[in-house]
């Protein structure tokens, strides 16, 4: 088999915490990973670039930077009504398939604020059955928004933080200029940035998988579930790395918990000022 190819796009602000989603898709992965990073010039600087390098190869993963144009896209919604920001870097995965190598066939986007618990090949090797897009339902997507869409009651809305993207069929149909003018044609309808975009534009070519690849943990009760999850996605404005987790149970936090610790004595300390900070919430390690 062959390697396992990776989209991420992060800013400064999540740089720092990106490591733990990295470490816990290297950890666990039976295939080597290419992680294709997409950011914006303004965000990220050299260093930056050099020190996320260093860290993937530390855990035998290959790091390539790519550098994203983000004027092609200048205007697109970034900030939605409750105040909550997004960089003009989570629209770059979009145009991953356009910026990869030619033999890339297949990419697996990933957000940066998610922990694998365990090997994500059985997600990279999902069927597309002729789709574009691979991804799982957002269940706390609201009425209002669905209607602002334009969405039928048979329509699906799926979470854009777990994408598998099928490179070879993508580029048969579609270039860069096809998807930046199809994002303006879409301006008006946007609101949760280009999640609303993709569910808009492309929901006819979406496969629907299983919610254990991308487990909304602010969404879903732990005891709920009849299956682990294969990704936990702290989706939303409170991450584990904050000091106030009340949205999330207890078991959601485990495996964030498990990904500095398995990282030893460079997260030793991070890890036990959390557990500290959240003890005082009312949370305990399981």
């Amino acid at each position: 088999m062959g390697p396992i190819n990776v989209l991420m796009s992060v800013n400064k602000a999540f740089l720092k915490y990106s490591e733990e989603m990295i470490f816990s898709l290297l950890y666990y992965s039976s295939r080597p990973v290419n992680i294709y990073m997409m950011y914006i010039k303004n965000e990220l600087n050299e260093d930056d670039i050099q020190s996320l390098k260093k860290f993937v190869s530390n855990y035998n993963g290959n790091l390539i930077p790519i550098l994203f144009d983000a004027t092609q896209i200048s205007g697109v919604p970034t900030t939605i009504d409750d105040g909550s920001y997004f960089g003009l870097e989570t629209y770059s995965r979009l145009f991953g398939a356009f910026k990869v190598p030619m033999e890339v066939e297949k990419l697996l986007y990933l957000d940066a604020d998610m922990i694998c618990t365990g090997d994500i090949a059985e997600l990279y090797d999902i069927n597309f059955d002729d789709k574009l897009w691979c991804a799982a339902l957002d269940i706390g997507i609201e009425e209002e928004d669905l209607k602002r869409l334009q969405f039928s009651e048979n329509d699906k809305y799926v979470n854009a933080g777990v994408l598998l993207i099928n490179v070879k069929k993508f580029r048969q149909l579609y270039n860069e200029s096809d998807m930046t003018n199809l994002i303006m044609k879409n301006i008006k309808f946007i609101k949760y940035c280009d999640q609303d975009f993709l569910n808009k534009e492309f929901k006819k070519t979406i496969k629907i998988i299983d919610s254990k690849y991308n487990l909304l943990a602010k969404c879903i009760r732990y005891k709920e579930l009849n299956e682990k999850p294969l990704i936990v996605h702290y989706a939303g404005s409170v991450k584990p790395w904050h000091e106030n987790v009340s949205r999330f149970e207890e078991e959601y936090l485990e495996p964030y918990y498990n990904a500095l610790l398995l990282q030893g004595n460079s997260k030793k300390e991070q890890l036990e000022r959390l557990k500290m900070v959240h003890a005082r919430n009312g949370y305990r390690s399981i």
